[in-house]
């Protein structure tokens, strides 16, 4: 007769938790036997069994899973490793992806992504100035998440908006009227870059006026247009109850 072995040694013997030698047999993966006490006894078969049911489990086997393997015919078997195969296959594509992300999303961040757009001059001043700001990571989180065909639709309707302000101007439309109260929201829905506030709103429009390089990209659409688009900004966010003298970076 072949030894037989309580659950305490069989669980030290396959290094497999008591708790889990019962959930096995709870679900019919394992029939150990019983002594005169109703102890539970395990066979060298059972001692077998359990470590093919681990090495499946550590496979990804589901119960029914490996159940199948270990009662049916081997091509049975088989198929679920094919079948795992190409799960497990599937993932680790989906985490390869994920980790390229996650180094996109660091570069970005760091202001180390080596693409067309980052040896930008104003760029890399951002990120001097910035680069700790809650806004510059989502900016970084932009770039990542959106495919350069999205993001060019994004400056392309920026540059739509920035058309119709300087028509708007042209056409006397007043800052604080419900056309340039519009616009202005146009304007701010344009930054997809990260989430704009309308306190943050005014603040851009205040640089825009003190930064020369935002006066002449504005005046290059149309002359006048910094001054008035910041006129624009400030009433529309006057509404929203910003204190347009003390706004504040939010």
């Amino acid at each position: 007769m072949s030894e037989q072995r309580t659950i305490g040694e069989t669980s030290a013997l396959c290094a497999v938790s008591v708790r889990m030698l019962r959930h096995w047999e709870s679900t019919g993966l394992l029939h150990p036997s019983r002594d005169g006490n109703g102890y539970r006894l395990y066979s060298e078969d059972d001692i077998a069994r359990i470590r093919r049911i681990r090495l499946y489990r550590d496979l990804g086997l589901t119960t029914e899973q490996i159940r199948a393997a270990l009662d049916g015919p081997t091509t049975t078997t088989l198929a679920l490793m094919r079948d795992q195969r190409a799960r497990i296959s599937d993932h680790i594509a989906q985490l390869q992806l994920m980790l390229e992300d996650i180094d996109e999303l660091s570069a970005y961040a760091h202001n180390t992504n080596k693409d067309e757009h980052m040896n930008d001059p104003y760029i890399n001043e951002a990120h001097e100035r910035w680069g700790d700001s809650a806004q510059w990571m989502e900016y970084a989180e932009y770039r990542t998440r959106m495919d350069d065909a999205q993001q060019q639709a994004d400056r392309d309707a920026m540059q739509t908006v920035e058309r119709e302000l300087a028509q708007a101007m042209r056409d006397g439309v007043e800052p604080g009227s419900d056309t340039a109260n519009e616009l202005a929201l146009r304007h701010r829905e344009s930054l997809t870059w990260y989430h704009v506030t309308p306190s943050m709103h005014v603040c851009l429009a205040q640089m825009y006026t003190a930064d020369p390089r935002f006066r002449v990209h504005y005046e290059a659409i149309e002359p006048g247009l910094t001054e008035w688009l910041r006129a624009v900004i400030e009433a529309q966010g006057a509404t929203e109850g910003v204190d347009v003298e003390h706004a504040r970076w939010e």
